[in-house]
């Protein structure tokens, strides 16, 4: 819903110039299990050049970072290869044929507290690469949307697609409970009809529970605020018989999802593969088999500390 426009007002104008932002869809994941779905990207989106007699599909894979990550490229050239190998298979065409696979567009948007320079390009993954041999190693450039660089109070795009990106911004600095009513003021500023902008408080108010542990009555009290009348009076009623209630129950059930094994399993493969880049086949299946998560909160803190894989797999054992 709110791809098109957040991607054409944060987004490099070369989007806009050359993809039909209006047109956006789901890519089809069929080709990805759970754990690779978790592993690789956030979202697939498919659409078309903005050329009118062109029939050329584009993949816009979107991954979304808190943290500066060096191996970014390398997460989405995967997630690429396995998605135009997909297509091809799909296609039913064998190798001589006139198969024309979709074109790739990576973009990486990031909300973190660190400064990050933005240029990513896979081959600078290769400081030693020989000048010779460059031509023969994959190159290509990540399409970076750094929040950080928007200001509050001037940040582009509709109402509902600020609201949005407000909220991701002030989870990050701290700042999300304090400033709620400004985050809401963007919905009641919304052309939207009025089931869609409860539905945007929903939102808001689930993800508000889970990433600033906000209360009920917090909540309550930034939606009275803002919503001033006969609205502000139906947006409370609403409030009281669903929003709040289900937003606490949507943010409780995300803590919970966080706390247990799959999280605490997917948190410690991210920093192995953060800082090792790969992960045996059989750490993976080890940490699969275990159920305390008392247990796995120390290894994860093993994870980040360690010097070697040998050293994490010593102490798994």
């Amino acid at each position: 819903m709110y791809a098109p426009d957040f991607l054409k007002s944060f987004g490099e104008q070369v989007l806009v110039k050359y993809v039909d932002l209006d047109h956006l869809q789901e890519a089809p994941t069929t080709h990805l299990s759970d754990e690779l779905k978790e592993m690789l990207m956030d979202a697939s989106l498919t659409t078309r050049l903005r050329d009118t007699n062109s029939m050329s599909e584009v993949l816009l894979h979107l991954e979304h970072k808190s943290r500066p990550s060096r191996t970014v490229a390398l997460q989405l050239l995967a997630e690429v290869g396995l998605s135009l190998h997909f297509r091809w298979i799909l296609s039913n065409r064998p190798e001589s044929g006139n198969f024309v696979p979709p074109i790739p567009l990576l973009v990486v948007v990031y909300n973190g507290s660190e400064n990050w320079d933005g240029e990513i390009w896979f081959q600078d993954l290769f400081p030693d690469l020989p000048e010779e041999l460059r031509r023969y190693v994959p190159q290509f450039q990540v399409i970076f949307i750094n929040l950080r660089r928007f200001q509050y109070g001037q940040l582009p795009g509709r109402p509902e697609t600020q609201a949005m990106v407000e909220a991701l911004m002030r989870a990050t600095d701290g700042t999300f409970i304090e400033q709620l009513p400004s985050v809401l003021q963007h919905v009641a500023d919304a052309g939207q009809n009025e089931h869609l902008r409860l539905d945007m408080t929903r939102t808001i108010s689930s993800y508000c529970t889970w990433a600033a542990q906000a209360t009920a009555e917090q909540i309550n009290r930034a939606i009275t605020t803002v919503f001033k009348g006969q609205e502000g009076i139906n947006m409370a009623e609403a409030v009281q018989k669903s929003i709040i209630q289900e937003g606490i129950e949507i943010g409780e059930a995300l803590g919970e999802a966080r706390g247990g094994l799959k999280y605490s399993i997917r948190n410690i493969l991210a920093i192995l593969r953060d800082k090792f880049q790969y992960v045996p086949d059989e750490i993976v299946t080890e940490l699969n088999k275990r159920t305390d998560v008392t247990a796995l909160e120390s290894l994860v803190v093993l994870a980040a500390q360690c010097k070697s894989l040998a050293e994490f797999d010593n102490a798994l054992k």
